[in-house]
This record gives C-alpha cells, sequence and structure tokens, in this order.
C-alpha cells in the first residue's frame, strides 16, 4: 500500500517508485525529489533490498566536516579503532561543513538500516543543524556528538575543556609577565568560541588585570582569516607578545604572517595553539600548545554509543582531560 499511495500522490507509476527508492540515480531529478517529498511526509521507509545481504545491522556512520584538519583525523582513527573492538562496521560521511550534507548523509544512513550516528556538527551552522538531530530524533536513531556541542541542549557526546585549557593557557602566559597578549577565536555563534573567549576573560579577572576587547579578535576558523588577522595584528606599531590560537588551522595562518613578516615564533613572538600540530611543524617552531586526545576522543564516542545501544537512558556527557606544553 506503501508505494501505491506514493505513486497516486506523485501521479507517477509504482514502478517509478520503486525505481527512486531503490537506484534513485536513473531517475529524473524533478520526478525524484517530488516521490522522496512525499514519502518523506507520509514517514515512509523502504529499504534498498541490495544493501540487505551486504550491510551488517551493527553498521554505525561518522558525520564530520572533513580529515584535512589533522585533530578530525585523529578523531575518526579513535572512532575505526573502537569500532573494530565491538564488530560495528563504519560508514563515513564528509559534510565539507555543510549542513544540508549532514541532512543528505541521514537520509543515505536511513535506507541502509544504520544502527547510531557519531556526528561532528558544521560550524556556524546551529540552527540547520538541528534539523539533522531532528530527523535522527524522529528516525529512533541513537547519536553522539563530538568536538562541538549545541547551545540549549543536553544531546550525549565527547566535548574538550574549552574554557579550563584556554584558562590555562592565558594564565600560564600572564604568569610568565607577558602583557600585550591576542587571542584569535571563532564566530560570535559557535558555543566552542564563546567558552574559549571565556576562559581567556577569566584568566585576567583572576589575576586582577582588565582586559581590552580589541585583544578578542572573531574569525570563521581557517587558515585564511588566521592569517588576514595576524597579518593586522603584526603591521601595529605595538605588535602582541603572544598570540593564543584557537585552532590548528589558524594557527597554521598566524605561522604564515609571522614567517612572512620575518620574525621568529618563540623569540619574538609567542604562539600559544588550542590543539597540537602534526609534527613537521611542532619540529620546525617552537610553539606553545595544549595537547587533547583527539583519538582517545574517537573511541570514547563509540563506547557512549554502545551504551546507549545498551539501553542507557539520558544524556551522557564526557569532557576530555588535557596536557599543556609549554
Amino acid at each position: 500500500m506503501g508505494i501505491r499511495k506514493i505513486a497516486k500522490l506523485a501521479n507517477v507509476s509504482t514502478a517509478t517508485v520503486s525505481r527512486v527508492l531503490n537506484t534513485p540515480k536513473i531517475v529524473k531529478r524533478d520526478t525524484r525529489n517530488k516521490v522522496l517529498e512525499i514519502a518523506k511526509e507520509l514517514e515512509y521507509r523502504k529499504y534498498n533490498a541490495n544493501y540487505q545481504d551486504i550491510v551488517s545491522y551493527d553498521e554505525i556512520a561518522v558525520i564530520m566536516p572533513d580529515v584535512l584538519n589533522t585533530f578530525f583525523a585523529r578523531v575518526l582513527e579513535g572512532i575505526v579503532k573502537q569500532s573494530k573492538k565491538l564488530n560495528f562496521s563504519v560508514n563515513i560521511y564528509f559534510s565539507h561543513d555543510n549542513a544540508k550534507s549532514e541532512l543528505e548523509a541521514v537520509e543515505t544512513l536511513l535506507q541502509r538500516q544504520t544502527k547510531g550516528v557519531i556526528l561532528v556538527i558544521a560550524k556556524n551552522q546551529e540552527s540547520k543543524s538541528m534539523e539533522t538531530i531532528k530527523q535522527l530524533n524522529k528516525a529512533k536513531i541513537p547519536f553522539v556528538l563530538v568536538d562541538r556541542d549545541l547551545q540549549s541542549t543536553n544531546h550525549s557526546g565527547v566535548f574538550l575543556s574549552n574554557a579550563n585549557a584556554i584558562y590555562d593557557a592565558s594564565n600560564l602566559l600572564l604568569k610568565d609577565s607577558y602583557k600585550n597578549i591576542h587571542i584569535i577565536a571563532g564566530q560570535k555563534d559557535s558555543i566552542n568560541s564563546i567558552q574559549r573567549i571565556e576562559g581567556f576573560k577569566q584568566s585576567y579577572l583572576k589575576n586582577g588585570l582588565e582586559i581590552k576587547e580589541n585583544v578578542i579578535h572573531q574569525s570563521d576558523f581557517t587558515i585564511k582569516d588566521g592569517l588576514e588577522i595576524t597579518k593586522k595584528l603584526l603591521n601595529q606599531i605595538i605588535i602582541p607578545e603572544a598570540i593564543i590560537s584557537t585552532t590548528n588551522q589558524i594557527t597554521i595562518g598566524c605561522l604564515k604572517a609571522i614567517s612572512e613578516k620575518g620574525l621568529i615564533v618563540g623569540k619574538d613572538i609567542k604562539l600559544f595553539s588550542f590543539n597540537k600540530l602534526d609534527a613537521s611543524y611542532v619540529n620546525n617552531f617552537n610553539i606553545s600548545y595544549i595537547e587533547h586526545p583527539a583519538q582517545l576522543m574517537g573511541e570514547k564516542s563509540v563506547i557512549i554509543l554502545n551504551n546507549k545501544f545498551a539501553g542507557t537512558k539520558g544524556a551522557i556527557r564526557e569532557i576530555m582531560s588535557y596536557k599543556v606544553h609549554y
């Protein structure tokens, strides 16, 4: 009855509906979209029969921006490692920080009868990513957030100690007599950015110092923004004594700008990175950094997801520890 009803509402044959649900690529886009929209409204789920023989019911999906960022690559390594221990197969979807791609990934994994999802939401698109969460909840698929949390919600996840880590970093600089310290954070609506800036402010408050708003810089967590903001800072009459970068991408941009200016990291200007860069950067530059157990983060996300499979109720949340290298 389901296919017949969809066919009638879409004004197509039942054969066309079957092709859309099983081999969508051979159907014209307009027809395909119409059928899928009606199927979605009717909450109709027809799993591709071709998948059932080759896909385990213990398949889990990972939706993340990419692995160009070494932090995400290490998280994924942990996910794969722990999944292997628990006999889960892993299917990976890259959203490229696009919330629409997240939703498309969810539609695909629903067809594959995926058991659970580990999700790194698209940056700065919280309201759109909430639609992804809504669809997962509607389909009753357990999920675990990694790294990027959602404001005003309480979902299961594994997160970094954003405020405390930056507090410790800036506190070390202040105690070491650095005064002109700047921080390059993310956009104003990013919860990670909000927490890291709060940690920075708290270090000044704890040391009885006044903080100037012009030392806090908002960016898009990209190499380009790190490069451009640092260039501007280094063209001032009084340049920063230290810069705190809140992501790997920003740190790479900072390094490029400092090198182009002919300055030496660790001698002319102190650079403190929120995450550890890969070995080539660490060995070539005297960078202070905060080391987060990214691989363990991935492992923990799989363990939490498995607990949810076992029937654990409520949100399971874990904040990871860190180590400061100064």
